[in-house]
């Protein structure tokens, strides 16, 4: 989900999940990736956990850490964030959110625990009303307090065009038909929101929602000063929370955080302030940032990438001892698609037979091999309950042409444009797309290169002329809905900001995710899920599941505590420090 070189998307869906002290869900892998077998979920409801975080072992202050990545983020606004790199920094450095999760360097179960607030939230009612208190001693960059109404704040701006591109779960179950239209209108008061003090904000559902906890962990919660809120420019003007804020963004250059003065370890349970500065060089492709990291000299001794270790250089790097011993490799919870826009693509045949020309094997050799990528056929990540290993094509590693060229005999099949972002990365693998689906004359594609800035307003506008799009998707808290219901659920599909980017809108299944999700027992409902991917896939075909993601990264001799993140599958920055 996270290199923003293929522009992964993460997500997460409101439903009935029952939140327990301990969730613990296990899945075998397929095809020997043995690290995708359980993923452990420990929830502080008690606000037990210390603050200050633990101080990492051998860590020191000072010096700048050098973030490379290829393309900037889609956005900087808090509430517009939704792509995986933007929020892997935005709710580890620059932000804050009421809740959020801690991970852990050596593999331990994920923590959800209060953020700006003392804990995971009160419920009541039935699950229908959670109370949050906020913490002593929070406050933004410029030394103001954060209180209860800049959050309400930001999650009032969530509703208007400055969140359109954002998590759209909090506004869909606070405001089922979406009739309010965010504060600019001078409607201060979201509905289902009450600030009876600074320091308390409540919640009210129209119906139950036990997952709530997991939704205040990400950017639509992130509070807004009103006076500062410049709407457009608030992706330039954007207001800290976290422990570092912007020093200097260049458009599509660079940028440079420093050090908040007003942010307060005593408030934080997982984050540390511990370089002076973090660099972020938009400019950096996978090769360049695998050849700086291999020789890690000058400022690349303190350099992360945010990509994987590229194709030609994975032999060198995992067989050099000294190369080998910064590396950090881990399997993801992402999946990646080609999107096919049902809308625009809607003979089923032609998208099954898209599914059989498609050519596993060479993408994944193209990605860089097992390290990084292993071939999908389902929808769900091997991580998330109830995966269910099915492969309803059959087509083999490299395709089964003749089944496509059957499949279309006697139709014709207009050109289709595929989208995807106009990076090297990006290029180099559509030319894999391409030559997949078009051998044999079975398929005439049209390479379509998009601005990563751009690309989420592109694909997820639902008169995009995109025939099929590069994107993919990981869960943001295991459940096959969160998945499945955000992907496919025709019923959430607007003008803009969609996920559900092969636009399929098929009543009885809208039905089907709409009673599984009101399932109380998730561990009953998750095989359902399984079922569903595959029912989805056999009678629909609105994607072609192309891999599951690995990381296989590099630091620089001089890196300090960093690690991949198991949500966002990155570089986790709240401990990283220079040696």
């Amino acid at each position: 989900m996270r290199r923003s070189a293929v522009q992964l998307v993460v997500g997460a869906l409101a439903v009935g999940l029952a939140l327990t002290g301990c969730e613990s869900t296990g899945n075998t892998g397929t095809d020997g990736d043995k690290n995708a077998v359980k993923q452990d979920i420990i929830i502080d409801r008690e606000g037990k956990t210390p603050t200050p975080a633990p101080e990492v072992p051998g860590a020191k202050k000072g010096g700048q850490i050098n973030w490379l990545q290829d393309g900037e983020f889609q956005h900087f606004d808090p509430q517009q964030m939704y792509y995986s790199d933007s929020l892997n920094v935005g709710t580890q450095v620059m932000f804050r959110m009421l809740t959020t999760f801690v991970e852990d360097p050596n593999g331990g179960p994920l923590k959800l625990v209060g953020d700006l607030a003392t804990n995971t939230g009160v419920s009541s009612d039935g699950d229908k009303t959670w109370t949050y208190t906020l913490r002593d001693g929070i406050k933004f960059e410029d030394g103001s307090p954060i209180t209860s109404k800049d959050i309400s704040y930001g999650v009032a701006r969530s509703f208007s065009t400055y969140g359109d591109q954002g998590m759209q779960y909090i506004q869909n179950a606070l405001d089922p038909k979406r009739a309010y239209k965010g504060p600019y209108t001078g409607d201060l008061n979201v509905p289902g929101i009450k600030t009876p003090d600074d320091k308390t904000i409540v919640f009210t559902f129209p119906q139950p929602h036990a997952e709530f906890p997991y939704l205040a962990a990400y950017p639509t919660v992130v509070p807004v000063p009103k006076a500062k809120d410049s709407k457009d420019k608030y992706e330039d003007e954007w207001v800290a929370s976290g422990p570092y804020k912007r020093q200097v963004q260049k458009k599509d250059q660079f940028m440079i955080l420093e050090r908040n003065p007003h942010w307060d370890a005593k408030s934080d349970p997982v984050r540390h302030q511990y370089v002076d500065t973090i660099k972020f060089d938009w400019s950096v492709n996978r090769t360049s940032q695998t050849n700086r990291l291999k020789a890690s000299e000058g400022d690349d001794q303190t350099a992360v990438m945010s990509a994987s270790v590229a194709q030609q250089d994975i032999s060198t790097v995992s067989g050099d001892p000294a190369l080998k011993s910064r590396t950090m490799e881990a399997a993801t919870p992402f999946t990646n698609f080609v999107y096919i826009n049902t809308t625009r693509v809607t003979d089923l045949d032609v998208r099954k037979a898209l599914n059989y020309a498609f050519d596993r094997d060479s993408f994944v050799k193209a990605l860089g091999g097992q390290k990084v990528a292993r071939p999908a056929t389902t929808i769900l990540a091997q991580t998330v309950p109830g995966f269910k290993n099915y492969d309803v094509f059959q087509a083999g590693p490299s395709g089964d042409m003749s089944k496509a060229k059957k499949l279309v005999e006697g139709k014709k099949v207009p050109k289709l444009g595929y989208c995807f972002p106009n990076t090297a990365n990006g290029q180099k693998n559509a030319a894999v797309v391409q030559a997949a689906l078009q051998r044999d004359g079975v398929f005439d594609v049209a390479l379509v290169p998009v601005e990563t800035k751009e690309y989420s307003n592109v694909v997820g506008a639902s008169a995009t002329t995109c025939d099929l799009i590069a994107n993919g998707w990981a869960a943001d808290f295991p459940d096959g809905a969160s998945t499945l219901q955000v992907l496919f659920d025709g019923s959430g599909i607007r003008p803009t900001g969609n996920q559900n980017l092969s636009y399929l809108n098929v009543p009885s299944l809208n039905e089907e995710f709409a009673k599984l999700a009101l399932m109380g027992d998730r561990a009953k409902a998750a095989p359902l899920y399984g079922d569903l991917d595959e029912k989805i896939m056999r009678e629909y075909a609105p994607v072609i599941p192309t891999h599951y993601l690995r990381a296989y990264q590099l630091n620089g001799t001089k890196v300090g505590g960093a690690f991949m993140s198991p949500l966002y599958a990155q570089v986790n920055l709240t401990g990283i420090y220079v040696k």
